[in-house]
């Protein structure tokens, strides 16, 4: 009786064996390109190409990049050797979270700190990004960039680094932060936005955005007639203050006149630099279509 039960345990043994074998076969994970995908030497846009996949390859995945499994490592088709994809320009069959995680430092032949380094600040595309004329999305499209379009960042809007500057040879504008891979410091870059009138990046020292939407006026006061409205996220430049400092006097693309100071993102140290502007005594006429305004309770008028 021990003797059967022993060589029943050995034969549950095998089978439970080669069943997870089978499955372990059965789960292999590829992938699969719907467009041409370029193929890299490491898991990131600062690896050099080593290949492609042709639209409808189907290829077996190695492992990935990290728990975040932003890059697979996969075979190449053909010579199998070895290379990284962009997780989103493939689709896969089978469980990535079971793939192994790979350490480059170990098991590449390449640092990746030493690959390919690059001058200033570069971006890559997460897919197709929507380029524009200025730091925000009322801004018109003047471009795009591709899925996967490298492009140099020369300038920031803001210290929170929002909208990037970017320029290759094809385009030039302002891109989203959060639509591409950055790669450098972005601390490093200038923080520059457009003039109002010539469209050239300068300082912000000299340049204001709207926090709202804004009424203009053509005296600092809630009650004095409307000369324009200038939209959330335009960028004025500051002409003159008031002498207490609560009104703006600034100019846009196609408006002019007051506005409320904390309608604008600006600072101390930027308001100290306004010259002060006399408020006028005689009412100049409208441009825009004149309406009362009160002002907001509890606010100056």
């Amino acid at each position: 009786m021990d003797f059967s039960m022993r060589y029943l345990t050995i034969f549950i043994l095998i089978i439970s064996t080669l069943s997870g074998v089978l499955g372990a076969q059965e789960a292999d994970v590829t992938a699969t390109a719907y467009q041409t995908v370029n193929v890299r030497s490491g898991p990131g846009t600062q690896y050099d190409v080593i290949g492609q996949l042709a639209e409808g390859d189907v290829v077996p995945v190695l492992g990935r990049d990290s728990s975040a499994t932003r890059w697979l490592a996969i075979a190449m088709p053909v010579s199998e050797d070895r290379g990284w994809v962009a997780v989103f320009t493939v689709t896969t069959s089978g469980g990535l979270e079971a793939l192994p995680i790979v350490d480059l430092l170990t098991d590449a032949d390449e640092d990746p700190d030493q690959v390919n380094p690059d001058d200033g600040v570069q971006v890559v595309a997460f897919g197709r990004v929507n380029v524009r004329s200025g730091p925000g999305i009322t801004f018109p499209v003047v471009s795009q960039l591709e899925i996967e379009t490298e492009a140099e960042a020369t300038a920031r809007s803001n210290y929170n680094s929002d909208w990037l500057y970017v320029e290759n040879d094809d385009v030039a504008g302002w891109v989203a932060y959060f639509t591409v891979t950055v790669r450098g410091d972005v601390g490093d870059l200038p923080v520059l936005v457009p003039d109002a009138a010539s469209g050239d990046l300068v300082p912000p020292s000299t340049q204001i955005q709207a926090s709202f939407n804004v009424r203009l006026h053509s005296r600092p006061s809630f009650g004095s007639p409307v000369t324009g409205v200038i939209p959330f996220e335009t960028i004025v430049s500051p002409i003159g203050v008031s002498p207490n400092g609560t009104w703006l006097y600034v100019a846009a693309e196609d408006a002019e006149g007051w506005a409320w100071t904390r309608l604008f993102e600006i600072t101390d140290e930027q308001l100290s630099e306004i010259p002060r502007r006399a408020v006028p005594t005689a009412v100049p006429t409208p441009f825009a279509l004149a309406t009362s305004t009160p002002a907001p309770a509890g606010e100056p008028d």
